[in-house]
């Protein structure tokens, strides 16, 4: 099984895997995560790292939506053997990101009148095109963009090695990029969503999934 955490920069993602991590073990799942982009993964995870931080080098790349979207897609192709191998020897796989990630920051950042397909565009490169396998369940952790950037602030300040990208940084792309989401998740965009609250998130996942945990 393949569960999916989207939302904003700054939301909490990573603080809700773990958690879920630890209450589906409680449980006696199996469990297994995985991050996106892998910035550390030859070839692309360097320079997507690279371009979402501004480097000149990757300046026509980053200038263009669909370009960057293709980076991330290829990162998630080239995961392939990995993430098979976890849903292999796991109950359920967590990933930190996913398709639905490229289709709202691509379409955040497209003109107006060019978003409406851009996530149809998405799905047909990452599961039609590059046969990623569709998620289970996708779980939009849903907080105020005003609360994200100050948690998103706060961490750079107290980890130089986590400073806000350009994506990051950009207020009205994570602003456009919410509402993005929440459109995504109201259409069941690819596969059922559920909205989540910081607090009360992981419980509702394991009700979502009918699982009981201490």
């Amino acid at each position: 099984m393949i569960i999916t955490i989207e939302g904003v920069d700054g939301a909490g993602k990573n603080t809700l895997t773990e958690r879920l991590v630890a209450r589906l073990t409680a449980a006696g799942r199996r469990v297994a995560t995985l991050a996106y982009p892998r910035y550390d993964a030859e070839p692309l995870g360097p320079a997507i790292r690279t371009m979402l931080a501004g480097g000149g080098g990757l300046a026509a790349v980053s200038a263009s939506p669909r370009a960057t979207a293709l980076m991330f897609a290829l990162d998630r192709a080239a995961s392939r053997p990995e993430l098979d191998a976890l849903l292999a020897a796991s109950d359920v796989v967590l990933l930190d990101r996913y398709v639905a990630s490229n289709a709202a920051y691509g379409a955040a950042r497209l003109p107006t009148a060019e978003r409406a397909d851009f996530p149809a565009w998405i799905a047909d490169l990452e599961f039609g095109s590059l046969g990623l396998p569709i998620p289970d369940l996708q779980v939009l952790l849903r907080v105020s963009t005003t609360q994200a950037r100050a948690d998103a602030t706060a961490r750079a300040a107290a980890d130089p090695a986590r400073l806000r990208d350009t994506f990051e940084s950009d207020d009205g792309l994570q602003a456009r990029c919410a509402h993005l989401y929440e459109e995504l998740a109201a259409a069941n965009w690819a596969s059922p969503w559920l909205v989540v609250g910081r607090e009360s998130g992981v419980d509702a996942i394991l009700r979502e999934l009918r699982i009981t945990a201490s």
